[in-house]
């Protein structure tokens, strides 16, 4: 369960750390028109938690909602199936997809599990569907 906390972790901080700076100082305004600019560490959590829920599952396909049922903030996680990296890794893309004050965004990100075991994002790999046997 750590392990695919680190993913999620890992995916995300520097989303999160950089929508909780105020834009305009930073340079980075356009956060303000994503989801991740309102979300607190409920929400995190809460989207975390289905990140985590999808990773779970061998079908690769699983997909998860989740609603922070205080500010009415919400999402969804959806696998869509199994790949494998150009260097034998295990990898999944997964779409996320959120919205906070009206404001929706959706993203696929792709990752592999590391050597380790753990979750981390795919950058420059490419990704081969792998086909389920019949």
């Amino acid at each position: 369960m750590n392990r695919h906390r680190n993913l999620v972790l890992m995916t995300f901080t520097l989303f999160m750390t950089v929508a909780t700076v105020p834009g305009y100082a930073a340079g980075l305004g356009f956060l303000k028109e994503t989801p991740l600019y309102y979300f607190g560490d409920a929400d995190r959590k809460l989207m975390n938690e289905a990140v985590q829920a999808v990773l779970n599952d061998a079908s690769g396909e699983a997909a998860k909602e989740w609603r922070n049922p205080r500010n009415g903030y919400s999402g969804k996680v959806q696998g869509t199936g199994l790949f494998k990296s150009e260097d034998g890794l295990d990898c999944r893309k997964l779409k996320i997809w959120m919205q906070a004050r009206g404001v929706e965004s959706e993203s696929t990100y792709p990752v592999c599990r590391a050597n380790g075991g753990d979750w981390r994002l795919a950058a420059g790999k490419e990704l081969n569907k792998v086909h389920a046997a019949p």
